[in-house]
């Protein structure tokens, strides 16, 4: 979930209150999202859309009468994803606290949107209510012998789950940035294959090396599998069963149906996401230096990648006092 573009709050739209009756909740949410299109990233516009739905169903009362407590109440009512217990029985636990905080992002970025065209005034409802705090949590990467397991099971599967995996893991790609990837950014040339990330985080596009073995792999895929396509079609579709859907660009439920599939045999519950993990603790192992991986993951921070370094560090003292402790400690 990235922030909005820096400087989007600071066009000029003098603060005046509006002629007529305010429109609805609804109304002025979707006016908000159309104007924030150019903004946002598929994922986040999805986040926010979410968000101000829910909150506009549930609020009970028109915008300009929010008060902190209706924002506090609705942010204390979310739900996380629902389980069965082992009884049976259908549990839905509160939300995270990550879920918390974009819930609330995306009601704060609308009121100060509704604020500036004068629909709301000072202060925004959202100002006295703090973000949840997140636990310390280092990146989850995957275990090397789980990823050769993966690996062989989609390359048996077919070229089109190989290049998919293959290309999380060995470009670190974020979910989003591989389903917007279409069949002109993988580029060939002498010097090496490169693939052109023009949709990364906070639109700011990126290059990033392709061994030799992927590249032979996404021609084949391409050649085989792919089917005839121009250059600014998707990289990856769906084969979906349903014929409505069969053909269309994949999306993150298409990506997560074949990771978990991937990944069925192997305890745990396993992510899209952790193969990014996976390819920035690889490199750190093979003496990568941090700040080319900043690069290579789009990281606007070095604070971000020096999670990465904290977990690289810790898998080799764990290796370090396994060899000592298998010697014998005293």
């Amino acid at each position: 979930m990235r922030e909005p573009r820096s400087g989007w709050a600071q066009e000029t739209h003098p603060q005046s209150q509006p002629t007529g009756p305010v429109p609805s909740l609804s109304h002025l949410a979707a006016q908000f999202l159309q104007e924030r299109e150019r903004d946002l990233a598929p994922a986040s516009r999805r986040t926010y859309r979410i968000a101000l739905e829910q909150f506009a169903k549930t609020c009970p009362v028109p915008l300009p009468q929010v008060q902190p407590a209706h924002v506090q109440s609705f942010l204390n009512s979310l739900k996380g994803r629902p389980f069965r217990n082992r009884s049976g029985q259908r549990i839905h636990p509160p939300a995270s606290p990550a879920t918390y905080n974009l819930k609330r992002l995306a009601l704060q970025q609308f009121f100060e949107w509704a604020s500036q065209r004068g629909y709301l005034q000072d202060p925004l409802p959202t100002q006295a209510i703090r973000p949840a705090r997140l636990p310390a949590r280092l990146p989850r990467d995957l275990d090397r012998l789980l990823l050769q397991r993966v690996l062989q099971r989609a390359q048996n599967h077919s070229l089109r789950y190989a290049a998919l995996i293959r290309l999380m893991l060995e470009c670190g790609l974020r979910a989003q940035e591989l389903l917007d990837l279409t069949v002109q950014d993988f580029q060939i040339s002498p010097e090496g294959s490169l693939l052109e990330v023009r949709c990364g985080k906070g639109s700011k596009p990126r290059a990033v090396a392709v061994g030799d073995p992927l590249s032979e792999l996404l021609q084949q895929y391409l050649s085989r599998e792919r089917g005839p396509c121009a250059p600014t079609d998707p990289l990856f579709v769906s084969q979906s069963r349903c014929l409505a859907y069969r053909g269309r660009p994949l999306t993150y439920d298409g990506l997560r149906h074949i990771v978990l599939k991937l990944t069925e045999p192997e305890p745990g519950h396993q992510t899209p996401h952790q193969f990014r993990h996976s390819f920035a603790t690889l490199l750190l192992d093979r003496g990568v230096a941090p700040e080319h991986i900043q690069h290579l993951l789009g990281h606007t921070t070095a604070a971000m990648t020096m999670r990465y370094t904290q977990r690289a560090n810790l898998r080799a003292a764990i290796a370090r006092s396994r060899e000592i402790l298998d010697q014998g400690l005293v």
